[in-house]
C-alpha cells in the first residue's frame, strides 16, 4: 500500500508542476495543484432536461393565441390577467413560467437567454434514440458514435489538462461525453470518497495503481487518469463547502449537482466541461400548469430547474464571467394537450443559455405560429438547429476552432446569442 500511494503521489506532483497556485484560496479548500494553465476559455456546464421538457411552459408564446386554444387547461394566463399565476413578461410575445420566477432577474439583467423552436431537424419520438442523437451532435441515426462533447475534448486537448478536466454527474458517464478518456464519472464527491472509508478508498487506489504499472496502453491511460482524479477530489472536503450570495441549492441529486460543481470551478482544479441531468419530465399525464395553478410534476420540475439555476449563478458571481450554463431536452411536447392532462411527445423545444455574456434579447426565435392548420404533425417546428447554438458556444467562449469537426457534416450558422470571448 506504501508503494501504491507513493506512485499515485509522484503522479499527481509531476502534474502540479504546470499548475499556477493561487494566492487567494476559500479557507476550506486545500492549495490543489491543478490550475488553470491549459483551460482555454469558459467551463462549459451542460444541463440535459431528460424526458422531452415542455418548451411551451417554460418559455411561454403569450402572443400566440393558438397557444390558449390548444391548451385549454394547461395554458398559463397572459400577463395581463389577475390569475396569480400569470405569465412573467421577457418580450411583446414572450414569457417566463411564473414557477421559474427565481431566474426572471437573470433574464432581465443580460445572464440569461431562451432559445425557441430549437431542436435536430430529423429528431425521432423515441427518448432513447432522440437522446442519443442530440448527445452524439448529429441530426440522425448515423454520423459518429462518439458524443459531441468528447470531440471537443479530443481537438481542444495539451499536455497539461487536469484529470478533473470533464466530469459527468451521475450512475454513468453522459453519451456526450463518450471518446474522450479522461472524463469522469461522479455521483458526487462524497460517494468518490466512499462515505469516508479510507481502508476501502485505498484498496481502490491499490488496484488502480496496479493497473497503472502493468496494463497495457489504453488501460494504462485510463487507471492513471483515474487515479490523478480520485487524488485530486479527495483532497476537496466538499462537506465543509458553504455557497455564497445567499445562495441556496435543493438537496436533491441536480442541486448537489450543481453545488458540487461549483465547488470544483473554485477550486481551480482545471474543470472545463460538466455535465448534469434533470429527469421526469415525460409528462403524458397530469402535467399540471404551476404550483398554482393545481397539482401535476411539471411544476415541480421546472421550480427546481431554475431555483438551482439561480443559486449556482448567484454562487459563482465572482466567477461567472468564465462560466457558460447550456440546457437542452431531447425534444419539446405536443402543442395540443391530450386527454390525460398532459402533453405527448412532440419535437421543437427551448434551449436555456446562461452567462455574463449573452445577447441582450431575452428570447431568440423565428417563430413558426401554432396555428393547427401549418403544424407539422402537431408539434413546433423546428427553425434553428441546436448544432448552431451549441457550436457558437464552443466558438465564442471555449477556444475551440475546429467546431465544424465536432459537428461533421454541419456549417455553423451564427444565431447571435453569446459573444465573443476576448
Amino acid at each position: 500500500m506504501t508503494v501504491s500511494r507513493r506512485n499515485m503521489l509522484k503522479t499527481t506532483a509531476a502534474l502540479s508542476v504546470a499548475g499556477a497556485m493561487q494566492t487567494l484560496w476559500p479557507r476550506w479548500m486545500p492549495r490543489l495543484a491543478f490550475a488553470q494553465e491549459g483551460v482555454r476559455g469558459d467551463v462549459l456546464v451542460c444541463i440535459f432536461l431528460r424526458g422531452g421538457a415542455d418548451s411551451l411552459n417554460i418559455i411561454v408564446p403569450f402572443g400566440d393565441d393558438d397557444y390558449y386554444k390548444a391548451r385549454p387547461t394547461l395554458a398559463i394566463p397572459r400577463p395581463d390577467s389577475r390569475a396569480e399565476n400569470r405569465v412573467l413578461q421577457l418580450d411583446d410575445f414572450f414569457g417566463l413560467n411564473p414557477d421559474m420566477k427565481a431566474l426572471a432577474p437573470l433574464f432581465t439583467g443580460g445572464h440569461l437567454a431562451a432559445i425557441h423552436a430549437v431542436g435536430a431537424p430529423n429528431v425521432s419520438r423515441s427518448h432513447f434514440e432522440a437522446m442519443d442523437l442530440l448527445e452524439r451532435g448529429t441530426d440522425g441515426k448515423s454520423g459518429a458514435s462518439s458524443g459531441w462533447l468528447g470531440r471537443h475534448l479530443m481537438i481542444t486537448s495539451g499536455a497539461t489538462d487536469s484529470p478533473l478536466r470533464a466530469v459527468g454527474w451521475g450512475e454513468n458517464l453522459q453519451t456526450s461525453l463518450r471518446g474522450y478518456v479522461n472524463a469522469t464519472a461522479l455521483r458526487s464527491i462524497v460517494d468518490f470518497h466512499l462515505h469516508g472509508d479510507t481502508s476501502e478508498t485505498d484498496r481502490m487506489t491499490a488496484a488502480l495503481a496496479t493497473m497503472y504499472q502493468q496494463s497495457d496502453a489504453p488501460l494504462d491511460m485510463a487507471a492513471n487518469a483515474t487515479l490523478q482524479a480520485l487524488e485530486t477530489v479527495r483532497q476537496i472536503d466538499v462537506d465543509k463547502y458553504r455557497p455564497i450570495n445567499g445562495a441556496k441549492y435543493t438537496d436533491t441529486d441536480f442541486g448537489r449537482a450543481l453545488r458540487q460543481t461549483a465547488a470544483l470551478i473554485k477550486a481551480e482544479v482545471g474543470l472545463e466541461v460538466a455535465c448534469v441531468d434533470l429527469g421526469n419530465f415525460d409528462t403524458h399525464i397530469t402535467q399540471g400548469v404551476t404550483v398554482h395553478g393545481g397539482v401535476g410534476l411539471f411544476p415541480g420540475l421546472v421550480v427546481e430547474l431554475a431555483d438551482n439555476l439561480r443559486a449556482f449563478h448567484d454562487d459563482l458571481l465572482d466567477y461567472i464571467g468564465r462560466v457558460t450554463v447550456v440546457t437542452m431536452s431531447e425534444f419539446g411536447r405536443r402543442v395540443q394537450e391530450n386527454g390525460a392532462g398532459g402533453t405527448d411527445h412532440g419535437h421543437g423545444g427551448v434551449m436555456l443559455v446562461m452567462s455574463e455574456h449573452v445577447t441582450p434579447a431575452p428570447v431568440t426565435a423565428t417563430w413558426p405560429g401554432l396555428n393547427p392548420n401549418f403544424l407539422a404533425d402537431g408539434d413546433l417546428e423546428i427553425t434553428m438547429d441546436y448544432r448552431d447554438v451549441l457550436g457558437e458556444i464552443l466558438q465564442n467562449r471555449t477556444g475551440n476552432t475546429q467546431v465544424e469537426a465536432v459537428f461533421e457534416g454541419h456549417s455553423i450558422k451564427p444565431v447571435g446569442i453569446i459573444q465573443k470571448n476576448t
